[in-house]
């Protein structure tokens, strides 16, 4: 489909809008009339009885090994509509590390984040936005704003053709205020562009930045012809950077390639989709975003492998509430401290092994005859005993290769091709793991 066509599709879509708007209007009602009612007695918590809402997402937001070998993570849970799910106590968690499972377990629910967040607002000025859109973006980044706590900052980043920092990285919120109300419209949508700007803004900041999220907020595809920048590159710079990114898709067409750039960005960051029918529903998913930033779960506990090896240690994380659950997963390296009592003797030292290799990663499985498959290796010899599991960020399992198999192809075990992204392997011998990392699919 050209440009043209798409824009022409976009703007029958909108014509319709208000038919959107009317079955999206009582669970707006419902955002609006909770978000007017916040307390500390009720944890930020909203209640709602459909089905649908009770389904959970968890969010592994940190894991910190400091304090080894107490391990102590942050995590935040939220239904399906989006909200934050509280009220939950130990026995609504489990927590595995490389399989074993950990306990006990102390859950501690924080309403009031005295770390602080890190939020960049990256705001469509594009020319599409001009008139009333842009107005109520404004308000809800204004709203967004005012919402922020103590130990909060906040960055605003706005994009068109190009790309600029309006405001850097502060806690002052009349500035933020200043720079957001200075916004105009004009320009075509480099979406890519934006999202590797801030990805270098983030980076440049990284040591001050400990709890990190991007709010992004489009109304349309990336149509610019000159964006420098792909999807993928966009992905690439932001996930080593280990930042949450929610997305905000304003009317755009139902399950276009811009709505689902959108929905597979937040997957991939461990963040949230959110589609706004008209620019008034706006202000309502800032503050609702707001909400999820602001209220998490710490989760401590002691491993069950205290020894100093300095090894990569695998750690999931279950959530069960009402028979839905959730997991996710993050990795820590252990410290490592050489044991005095154990020297090394000169006779007795082997001749190291081969580097453990994944190679071609990343690698890019699209049928042109090139790096269409990655390999686990090991020197020269094919391992019949390795157990080589491959799972999504969520901890999902994807494909596991056994028997000598040692490639993977980027197909699930059904043989769909996965999206691009981060995939997690553990490679395993008679139930211990021997190694473990992360392989880029891209396309």
């Amino acid at each position: 489909m050209t440009i043209e066509q798409q824009r022409k599709s976009r703007g029958k879509i909108r014509k319709i809008s208000g038919i959107f708007t009317l079955l999206f209007i009582s669970g707006l009602m419902t955002i609006f009339l909770l978000l007017a009612e916040p307390n500390e007695a009720e944890l930020s918590t909203f209640n709602l009885n459909a089905s649908a809402a009770d389904s959970l997402t968890l969010i592994y937001n940190q894991v910190n090994a400091s304090a080894f070998p107490k391990i102590v993570s942050l995590v935040t849970v939220m239904n399906a509509a989006g909200f934050v799910v509280g009220k939950l106590d130990e026995n609504n968690f489990e927590v595995h590390e490389d399989g074993v499972r950990e306990l006990p377990i102390e859950v501690i629910e924080l309403t009031n984040d005295s770390m602080g967040i890190d939020v960049v607002l990256i705001i469509d000025r594009s020319g599409s936005m001009n008139g009333q859109p842009m107005s109520d973006e404004k308000t809800a980044a204004m709203t967004f704003t005012d919402l922020m706590q103590q130990n909060d900052q906040s960055a605003i980043v706005s994009f068109s053709s190009t790309s600029r920092l309006d405001c850097p990285f502060t806690s002052n919120k009349d500035s933020l205020r200043t720079a957001i109300s200075y916004l105009k419209a004009s320009g075509e949508t480099a979406i890519f562009t934006a999202l590797v700007f801030t990805a270098d803004l983030i980076k440049a900041n990284l040591a001050n930045l400990k709890n990190r999220a991007i709010i992004l907020m489009t109304d349309a595809d990336d149509d610019f012809d000159e964006d420098y920048y792909s999807y993928q590159d966009a992905l690439n710079a932001l996930l080593p950077l280990e930042v949450i990114v929610f997305t905000i898709g304003l009317n755009l067409e139902p399950n276009g390639v811009g709505e689902q750039m959108l929905i597979d960005l937040a997957s991939q960051t461990g963040g949230r989709y959110y589609y706004s029918p008209t620019s008034k529903d706006l202000e309502a998913i800032y503050a609702a975003i707001s909400k999820l930033l602001h209220h998490r779960y710490q989760i401590s506990y002691s491993t069950h492998n205290p020894a100093k090896d300095g090894t990569l240690r695998h750690v999931q994380i279950d959530v069960f509430k009402n028979s839905n659950t959730s997991r996710d997963t993050a990795n820590y390296r252990a410290p490592y401290e050489p044991d005095p009592e154990d020297p090394v003797d000169p006779d007795t030292v082997k001749p190291a092994e081969p580097e453990f290799e994944v190679l071609p990663n990343p690698f890019t499985p699209n049928d042109d005859g090139i790096n269409d498959w990655t390999e686990f290796k090991q020197g020269d010899v094919i391992h019949q005993d390795w157990n080589i599991a491959i799972m999504d960020r969520a901890g999902q399992l994807i494909k596991q290769l056994r028997n000598g198999e040692t490639i993977w192809d980027g197909r699930n075990k059904s043989g769909q091709l996965m999206f691009p992204g981060s995939y997690l392997y553990i490679v395993s011998k008679d139930n211990q793991v021997i190694q473990r990392g992360l392989i880029q699919l891209i396309r």
